[in-house]
């Protein structure tokens, strides 16, 4: 995200100020009125021919090492425009409403960590053989599993959710993606492999109905011995989403 430095004078109004908070509000306003996250078409790929499944391992291991220091540079940048936005808030002595506002609009865009109730869905593989004749591709998780089950939480009124793999969780906000790439599944270019935990904040029962309902997205998944267990927690704890937030293109709608 690109932020410019702002010196305010100790002259103009409050409502001059106050319109510099509204923008902040706005940009983060915009972002969350998009679908839940970006989906990308599954592509079942294969990997090529001269490399093998640790070779594309080792591959991925190097760019999520470089994706890490990224990440690292941005958690810092985000960290000072933090604190010259709290400095505005603050000097423009804002309502506790706008305040809290700015708060819940910066969780609904992934932008700081949160916690709260919720449940955890354990997804993992079976891994003896598939019955004869049985393509093995129907017996693996796919991107299109995650992209249901997580579509499915949302719609139960999930209010924040994560993926996580190897001890690695990526928080999921409008400018995530869900990908197969090879025999892996890549969540906001981090690739993971099973067991997957999916955690979502909000009311674990509601949560909990919405995934086990007959004929719901977890149903197919046990055709294919692909076994599941979910846990109701009382406080989960999320990661801010850790990639670029940055707008190229939309901006607020200006009123004529």
């Amino acid at each position: 995200m690109r932020w410019t430095n702002v010196t305010i004078g100790q002259k103009g109004t409050r409502k001059n100020r106050l319109s510099i908070v509204t923008l902040l509000l706005s940009v983060l306003v915009g972002m969350m009125l998009a679908l839940p996250f970006r989906v990308i078409q599954e592509e079942r790929l294969k990997p090529l021919p001269s490399e093998s499944r640790q070779e594309l391992l080792n591959r991925m291991s190097k760019i999520n090492e470089e994706n890490n220091q990224l990440r690292l540079e941005l958690a810092q940048t985000r960290d000072r425009a933090n604190t010259l936005e709290e400095a505005l808030l603050e000097r423009d002595e804002v309502s506790e409403e706008l305040a809290e506002s700015r708060t819940m609009y910066r969780i609904l865009a992934g932008l700081d960590p949160v916690q709260g109730p919720g449940i955890r869905l354990t997804l993992n593989e079976n891994e003896s053989e598939p019955p004869p004749g049985s393509p093995v591709r129907n017996y693996i998780i796919h991107q299109q599993d995650l992209l249901n089950i997580v579509n499915e939480m949302w719609l139960a009124g999930a209010e924040a959710i994560g993926v996580s793999s190897s001890g690695r969780t990526e928080r999921l906000i409008v400018d995530s993606s869900i990908r197969c790439v090879g025999s892996l599944i890549d969540v906001n270019n981090t690739a993971m492999t099973p067991p997957f935990d999916i955690f979502a904040i909000g009311n674990p029962e509601n949560l909990y109905n919405s995934l086990t309902m007959h004929g719901g997205v977890l149903e197919g998944l046990e055709f294919f011995d692909i076994s599941y267990e979910i846990s109701s927690l009382e406080n989960i704890q999320l990661p801010a989403y850790g990639g670029s937030t940055l707008l190229e293109y939309a901006r607020p709608l200006e009123e004529e």
